[in-house]
């Protein structure tokens, strides 16, 4: 797995890579021109991606996207691959090992995942709601939270928890930061236990639809038909009144998609999910 790289130093030495390595199958998902690109100048024996001329011409093997969730489309490419496709979901491969959670979680936690990175920076939610939301969530329906993320958002996260502190509740303080703390199989783990997901478009979000988890999504500029969560147990929550509802812009000058979705509203989805869920 290669994930994108952001600096040109970076990419440079990602296509270095791609062309020593001279690997036997290379599947570029991104239909951007810059993967193709770099698959085309790739060694790798078999390249497969989805039609998007004239950069797909590297391409062995390519898919043309329907209209469909990306999920959807994925699958397609790995039909062509006579690869099989699980009915239900994925995570199972990852073996969730229970014994690799061992944080000392309480039994009734939900995970909140700000994502609040860089690269992510439009569909941002805010700090201050997401503390307000840990702090109602606590109230209500007497949850913890987890935090959870990559190093790149530790700052961010340790800002809501710091909000939260501040609140002083009588209980026990209710946030537990895991930011940057965790592998891919301990949040796996992490995820597999927890009540309920509340977070942004993210691959944490995508993780836990995949384990089948309670999920209430917060989107903005991105749009959910194609990248929203999958399973059956998930409320999307969105500004969809608005015009420019989704624009799929990584910068934005007011950022009202996501600035405007209150706290209010996103509790009400919670306990909506929790009531279909019985959790």
């Amino acid at each position: 797995i290669i994930v994108r790289q952001e600096s040109l130093q970076a990419k440079l030495n990602l296509l270095k890579k791609l062309r020593h390595s001279k690997y036997d199958l290379l599947i570029s998902l991104p239909r951007s021109e810059e993967s193709l690109m770099l698959a085309t100048f790739s060694k790798a024996k078999l390249k497969v991606g989805f039609a998007h001329f004239p950069w797909d011409l590297c391409l062995d093997i390519k898919e043309n996207i329907d209209g469909h969730n990306c999920w959807y489309n994925n699958a397609k490419l790995l039909r062509r691959l006579n690869i099989s496709i699980p009915k239900d979901n994925y995570i199972g491969l990852l073996q969730i090992d229970k014994n690799r959670c061992n944080y000392n979680l309480p039994q009734k936690y939900v995970i909140i995942s700000p994502g609040a990175s860089q690269r992510r920076r439009a569909k941002t939610w805010g700090k201050t709601k997401f503390a307000n939301l840990i702090i109602s969530l606590k109230e209500r329906f007497d949850f913890a939270a987890v935090l959870v993320g990559g190093k790149e958002d530790q700052s961010y996260n340790q800002a809501i928890t710091e909000l939260v502190l501040e609140h002083r509740l009588k209980t026990d303080a209710p946030v537990i930061d895991l930011t940057g703390r965790t592998d891919l199989r301990s949040l796996c783990a992490i995820i597999k236990d927890a009540s309920l997901f509340v977070g942004i478009d993210s691959g944490i979000m995508h993780l836990t639809a995949s384990i089948d988890i309670p999920i209430v999504a917060l989107f903005g500029p991105t749009d959910p038909f194609y990248v929203g969560p999958q399973n059956e147990r998930s409320i999307v929550v969105s500004m969809t009144e608005m015009e420019c509802v989704p624009c799929y812009l990584q910068t934005c000058n007011h950022m009202n998609c996501m600035k405007n979705l209150d706290v209010k509203r996103v509790l009400s989805a919670c306990k909506k999910v929790l009531t279909q869920s019985d959790c």
